[in-house]
């Protein structure tokens, strides 16, 4: 077990793609922390939940609790709107005020059950088209790092049946990687709100690297939580874009592209749920997989990667024969 930095923030966002907030101490579920992402908005225009990649002045809207989440409640959210006027999820015309602050008809959600499927399923099959424009790139990028199960339910869903979150339930972040990227490109704007973590890692102070990538496959140990550090996670077009108190930078992308194919943070799953706090040290069990074992699994990333954009394209193929 190796001791790799302490907690230095703890992350909830009430409503998908809204601004979030930090909370001292976290219940961590095996559907993530409790209380994030418990909201979302659907664009009635389409029929489909959507996102900052489709809506970017969503980053804009700030969101509070009305009381504390429970296990068993979805509290109600008072949302800020961009031009400082309030809006309440109880109340009658919120999707009224909403759709007007945002230029389009929408309407907000709480979590539904993962057998509502109807209320996840994107109007239309997305494919390699809708992906590029989501990722704000020309080629698609590397997915190799999100199973080929996952990405193609992605094709067919807004989010995983169930949640809101985009794949995995907690995304991890550490100084680490924000110190090396400003390293890298000076002028970049690389502040922990563009990548909305759940939870940001302090690691060593004289340590400028991309800590977390060397933790794939293996075990944190957090509070009473043990988590497994599933993949590095690929990022779309949502740090680039303005928030509440951010400007757009396009710098952001640029140096994610150029250093590490679009990728930054982990994905992260729950082996054992309990409560992680600001503060608290983390500790890795790192993967005992072989060298060989690694070879041939950096082998079948790229297979993996080909396959999934393949399967994207497909879907374009078949759209069009219809």
């Amino acid at each position: 077990m190796i001791e790799v930095g302490t907690v230095k923030e703890l992350w909830r966002y009430p409503v998908k793609s809204m601004e979030g907030a930090q909370v001292d101490e976290g219940l961590i579920g095996k559907d993530g922390l409790l209380g994030d992402r418990n909201w979302a908005l659907r664009d009635e225009s389409i029929g489909e939940l959507t996102t900052v990649r489709k809506i970017p002045k969503l980053l804009k809207f700030k969101t509070k609790y009305d009381e504390n989440p429970s296990p068993d409640n979805v509290p109600h959210v008072t949302i800020e709107l961009p031009d400082g006027s309030s809006v309440n999820s109880a109340d009658a015309d919120v999707n009224k005020k909403l759709s007007n602050a945002i230029g389009r008809s929408v309407s907000l959600w709480p979590l539904q059950a993962r057998s509502n499927l109807k209320h996840y399923r994107l109007n239309a099959p997305a494919g390699a088209a809708a992906m590029k424009k989501q990722f704000a790139t020309k080629e698609l990028p590397d997915f190799s790092s999100v199973t080929w199960r996952l990405m193609m339910e992605l094709a067919i869903f807004a989010t995983p049946p169930g949640r809101y979150h985009d794949v995995y339930p907690l995304h991890l972040l550490t100084t680490g990687s924000l110190r090396k990227l400003k390293q890298l490109e000076p002028d970049g704007d690389f502040c922990v709100e563009r990548f909305r973590p759940n939870l940001l890692i302090d690691t060593c102070t004289d340590n400028t690297d991309f800590d977390e990538f060397q933790w794939v496959e293996g075990k944190l140990y957090i509070g009473d939580t043990v988590l497994k550090v599933v993949s590095k996670t690929v990022r779309c077009s949502m740090p680039a874009q303005p928030q509440v108190t951010i400007k757009k930078d396009s710098k952001v992308l640029r140096a994610l592209e150029s250093h590490t194919q679009r990728h930054l943070g982990v994905n992260i799953s729950v082996i054992k749920p309990g409560i992680i706090r600001v503060g608290d040290t983390v500790r890795l069990e790192p993967s005992n997989r072989s060298r060989l074992f690694r070879y041939f699994d950096a082998l079948s990333s790229r297979l993996r990667n080909r396959t999934i954009q393949t399967s994207f394209k497909l879907i374009d193929w078949i759209s069009k024969q219809r």
